[in-house]
This record gives C-alpha cells, sequence and structure tokens, in this order.
C-alpha cells in the first residue's frame, strides 16, 4: 500500500509518502518555496517526494487530505449566513478559492485520478498523535484554532483504533484566542505565538487575568467565548474589534513599535488563562478515558509551558514531532492504513546528501571558503572544541527535520554554560528579540542532572524546570538555555535517534564537564530552516556564524 498524505490551505502545507504504514518521505512546503508557514497545495513537496521515494503518481494506491472540504464548506457557510450581507464579498471570495482549490483538480494536474480519502481534521491531528506514540493505549487531545467544525477534541486510542469522545466547535477556540492576542501585541498570527510565550515570563498575569477572564463562559464540560469581543465569524482579516480593545484599556501594538511592560503583562495573562483552560481539557479527558497516558495534537500541543503541566493528571505524555497541519499528512495516511502500526517515532524524513554530493557543491565556493573532510571522530572533535571555545557553529547532517524544531540535523549551535552566548546568538546571528529562549539538547542518560524531567522529549516540545547548583548562592550551570522564569525547553537525545549528535554531545560534555549544546534552527531572520548544502554556505557566509558543518566537512571563511 503506497499512501500520498497532503495538507494544504490553512498553514503549514506538506506531503508524505507513507509504504505499508510506514513514512518513508515527508516535507513541508515552505522549504521549497521559502515562504514561512506556506498554505499553498504542496506541489513541490509532492514532487521532491515521489522523487526521493522512486514513485510515480500512477503507482500511489491512494491519496489522504487531512480535512474534508464538505465539511469545512458547511461550517463557513452556516457561520457567514448569521451576517449574509456583512459577510456577502468574503463568502464569493471564499467559494471561488474552494472551486480552485478542489483537491481532485489539484491531484489530476500532477496526474493522479485514483481514490482520495478525506479524514476530519482533528482526527488527523489525533491520529498522528497517537500512532506515532509508544502507547497500546492513550486519552487522545487535540486543540488548534479550527477545522471544518471542531476546535477542541479528545478521543480514546486502543490499539490500533480511535474514538472520539468530545469535541468543542468553533468559534470557541482557544487556538483563535491565541491567535488574536499574538495579533493584538503586534505579532503575525499563526507564526508569533512562541514569541508571545517567550515574553510571557516577563510579565505579571494578574494585570490583565481577570479581563480575559470575562469572555470565558463554561458548562461542566466546555467553555464558551463570548464573540461580542472577536469578529472571527464575519472576517477573515481583523481578529479583534473596539469592544476587546476598551476591555483591556489598551491600544494594540504596532509592530514596528517597543514592547513595554503593558505588552508584557497581557502576554502572561493569556498563557495563565490558557493554562488554565487547557488543564480543564486535560481533567476532562483523563476522566472520560481512564488512561495514564496522554497525546496532544494541534497547533496548540507547541505551547510546551502548557504541556509539561498535563503530568497533573497522567503518568505518561507524548507529543510528536510535528503536531500542526503539517503533521495531519502523516496522521490521515496513519488513519487508513488497515496493517499493523509501524514505528514512525524519526523525525528525519526530509532531503539528505552524501559526501560526494557535499563536496562537488563546496568546489563551487573554494574562492571564499576553505574546507576539510574528517573522519567521523575528527569532525566530533574539532567540532566540539570549538563550542567549548565559544564558537558559534552551523551543523548541517543527515536528513532533514520535518516539523518546526530543528532537532540536531539542522541547527545552530553553541556553549549552553556561557551566559553572554544567548544575547549574541539572538542579536548578532539571529537577529531578533532579545527576550527570545533558546534550547538545550542533552544526551537521554544526563537529563535528571540538569533538568526536572518526568521522562524524555524528543522532540523539543515541553518546557521544564531547569535546576540549579551551589548551596548558598543558587546558579544555573547553562544560563544561555536557561530562560527568565529558570525554565528550558529541552530536546533529550538518544544513540538510537540521532548517534552523531549524540556522540557530538558527549564530546562538548568531555571537554566543559557538561553534556550539553544549545541548538536553535539553521535559519536566520524570516527564513526558513535550511534545506540544502547550497543554502547552507550562502547563509553562512552571509552570517556572523563561526563555521560551518555539513556532513563530514568542516567549513570556515578565507
Amino acid at each position: 500500500m503506497i499512501q500520498l498524505g497532503i495538507a494544504a490551505f490553512y498553514h503549514d502545507s506538506a506531503a508524505c509518502i507513507v509504504k505499508d504504514g510506514k513514512v518513508i518521505a515527508a516535507c513541508e512546503e515552505e522549504r521549497w518555496s521559502e515562504i514561512k508557514h506556506d498554505p499553498s497545495f504542496p506541489a513541490k513537496s509532492i514532487t521532491w517526494c515521489l522523487q526521493e521515494t522512486g514513485y510515480t503518481i500512477d503507482q500511489i494506491d491512494e491519496v489522504c487530505w487531512y480535512e474534508n472540504p464538505e465539511n469545512k464548506k458547511d461550517r463557513v457557510l452556516k457561520i457567514f449566513s448569521k451576517r449574509p450581507i456583512r459577510t456577502f464579498f468574503i463568502r464569493k471570495r471564499f467559494l471561488k478559492e474552494f472551486k480552485e482549490n478542489n483537491p481532485v483538480k489539484l491531484l489530476a494536474g500532477l496526474g493522479y485520478t485514483g481514490e482520495i480519502k478525506y479524514i476530519e481534521h482533528h482526527l488527523a491531528h489525533a491520529a498522528f498523535s497517537y500512532l506515532t506514540s509508544p502507547y497500546k493505549d492513550a486519552a487522545i487531545l487535540t486543540v488548534d484554532g479550527v477545522g471544518e467544525w471542531h476546535t477542541v477534541g479528545i478521543y480514546y486510542g486502543k490499539g490500533d483504533k480511535i474514538q472520539e469522545k468530545m469535541t468543542i466547535d468553533f468559534p470557541n477556540s482557544l487556538g483563535m484566542l491565541y491567535s488574536t492576542i499574538t495579533s493584538f501585541l503586534g505579532f503575525k498570527p499563526n507564526e508569533g505565538e512562541y514569541k508571545v510565550m517567550g515574553l510571557a515570563p516577563y510579565g505579571d498575569s494578574s494585570k490583565y487575568y481577570d479581563k480575559l477572564d470575562r469572555i470565558f463562559k463554561h458548562t461542566s464540560n466546555k467553555f464558551w467565548i463570548d464573540q461580542r469581543f472577536f469578529p472571527w465569524e464575519y472576517t477573515d482579516k481583523i481578529m479583534f474589534n473596539k469592544r476587546f480593545c476598551k476591555l483591556l484599556n489598551i491600544p494594540p501594538r504596532l509592530p514596528e513599535e517597543p514592547l513595554e511592560q503593558m505588552h508584557k503583562d497581557l502576554a502572561a495573562a493569556l498563557q495563565k488563562i490558557y493554562e488554565r483552560e487547557f488543564l480543564k481539557l486535560v481533567k476532562k479527558a483523563k476522566h472520560i478515558t481512564g488512561s495514564q497516558n496522554l497525546v496532544l495534537g494541534g497547533g496548540c500541543a507547541y505551547n510546551g509551558v502548557a504541556n509539561n503541566y498535563a503530568y497533573s493528571y497522567f503518568k505518561s505524555l507524548h507529543i510528536p514531532f510535528a503536531p500542526s497541519d503539517a503533521g495531519s499528512a502523516i496522521g490521515a495516511c496513519l488513519y487508513h492504513y488497515k496493517g499493523s502500526r509501524k514505528d514512525n517515532t524519526s523525525p528525519y524524513l526530509g532531503p539528505s546528501f552524501t559526501n560526494n554530493k557535499v563536496r562537488a557543491i563546496l568546489y563551487n565556493f573554494k574562492d571564499k571558503v576553505n574546507f576539510y573532510e574528517l573522519t567521523d571522530t575528527e569532525l566530533k572533535k574539532r567540532t566540539a572544541e570549538l563550542i567549548a571555545a565559544n564558537k558559534i557553529v552551523a551543523w548541517f547532517q543527515g536528513a532533514m527535520e520535518f516539523g518546526a524544531r530543528s532537532l540536531g540535523n539542522r541547527a545552530i549551535l553553541a556553549n549552553a554554560t556561557e551566559a553572554k552566548m544567548r544575547e549574541w546568538l539572538n542579536s548578532a546571528i539571529k537577529k531578533r528579540e532579545s527576550f527570545r529562549p533558546f534550547a538545550p539538547s542533552i544526551c537521554k542518560d544526563d537529563m535528571k542532572k540538569y533538568f526536572n524531567l518526568v521522562e524524555a522529549v524528543p522532540y523539543m516540545n515541553q518546557v521544564c524546570k531547569a535546576k540549579t547548583v551551589g548551596k548558598t548562592i543558587k546558579t544555573y550551570p547553562l544560563p544561555a538555555a536557561t530562560h527568565i522564569d529558570g525554565t528550558a525547553r529541552a530536546q533529550t537525545v538518544t544513540k538510537k535517534q540521532n548517534k552523531k549528535y549524540y556522540d557530538l554531545i558527549k564530546e562538548v560534555g568531555r571537554i566543559t564537564g557538561h553534556p550539553v549544546v544549545l541548538n536553535t534552527s539553521f535559519n536566520l531572520k524570516d527564513q526558513v530552516i535550511t534545506k540544502d548544502p547550497v543554502q547552507a554556505v550562502i547563509r553562512y557566509l552571509s552570517s556572523e556564524i563561526d563555521y560551518l558543518v555539513v556532513e563530514n566537512f568542516l567549513i570556515e571563511k578565507k
């Protein structure tokens, strides 16, 4: 059984190939178009997946689509019917786009005329999260902006089956609320939410908590959001109205304006409100299913701070490597596959390059760089020495990660024990806001020495407390990777998962005494994660990164 999975037309469009239940290639469209969170039909990703796997489009047995377009159309038109005059033009535009974005028509353009299987959006989230987990049974909680109708889903997974237990429908949406205040704070919705999470620890949540609380109503099972404050039902251009501004009693921030304390306080209140509502859903999932295990899906599963609180009700927690829409391309395939579950825990599903290919590319840059081909042992030792000496190293290895996180194959690495490294990376390399935190990568067998982790977090989707050292004056041994509130979004690494990266981290530990590296994605301001060696060298030359490693080549500027 050869399946082609597709997610498209909202954000994070992606495609994958699944053979007999095993994901063998997957990529987000943004990596090819270089448009962050590209929502377009993933034609380039489909082409690459086919080329990578050696299949032609007529060898695909079925296409699995990550939502049901007709159900989405039903929701949009019913919502618009509440205000037929106000929504006249947006309804007209929606119907035009709906016709243009017809999956049958688009796939026929690629030569595919076979069966297309549609799966509900939140069920695709649930399937990806549960069927890539290690569990034989689990509660499944999905939270995002909106699918067809659902904004929240609680499911129970047992064996290979997933059963729906409870849903909350649009316009009552935690994802939409978080994106709305992201927009209010001057950041881009569906992209800047992680900035709000990073900003929240700098604020006082009590300043705006009660005001945000006023928009909520509750029953015993569900929440309702007062739509008097939001125009979500009749426009896709504006996310809040004047009544919401009056409720907060502050003006919305423009992107170029400075961040003031009131903005930090609002971010803190939003995060606190989200955590409260999220934990109610977690508790409900526990009550409904009785499982000891929880898996999370949907774009809101990237909220690592809230995720960690789920241990209040569950013994074990799994968040997949791409819980947002991109991962649902895989989830749709896994849901429709009728065979036994396969191990789909590896996020390394994108393009990779041989040393011979890299060597040929580097010769084209020989007037600008010096490069040295090293053995694995030499490369590990030299790179670790550079990191320990506070040099910044771009690290490009193996197959590209699928999902938003850099998990050790397309990364910028630095010394986590040097306090000034975070400021330098933010200002000189990434050229982004100073409050943004960085993540530490640590070998799984060392994780409890530095972090209060219940279990391994291979995909960097939980925020935990960092441990301090010292008897009288408490300090953090990894200041560059520890946020202002004493937390870190750690990634645990095993030799099985990524041997080359694991060995490098261990070698850094041998030199510095701390087997940890500071890890941020290999991209510069407003760029997507680096896809290929040519892009890697060009970005290296245009930045203040000290060294570049591509496969077994150590590269330095002339």
